[in-house]
């Protein structure tokens, strides 16, 4: 399955238009002192800009598993110069 997975796609950092904190990633703990919008403390985490399943940076390669285009970046062919 990894071979299906995209190295092109990749987490950006989402921020919340409610309280201003980037958002953290869907189902994924948050490090300890890192404060970030969670949807258990904050009304504007379920509203757009939609955060996705991968931090800053990691790819849906790096997570191992698919994610939606929801807090992604796509690089495409050319895009990577």
């Amino acid at each position: 399955m990894s071979e299906l997975l995209s190295t092109k796609k990749w987490g950006m950092a989402v921020r919340c238009n409610q309280c201003g904190h980037r958002k953290a990633p869907i189902g994924r703990s948050v490090p300890l002192g890192l404060h970030m919008c969670h949807a258990s403390e904050c009304e504007g985490y379920r509203q757009p800009p939609y955060p996705g399943s991968l931090w800053p940076g990691e790819t849906e390669a790096d997570f191992g598993y698919p994610v939606d285009d929801n807090g992604t970046n796509l690089t495409v062919s050319g895009d990577e110069d």
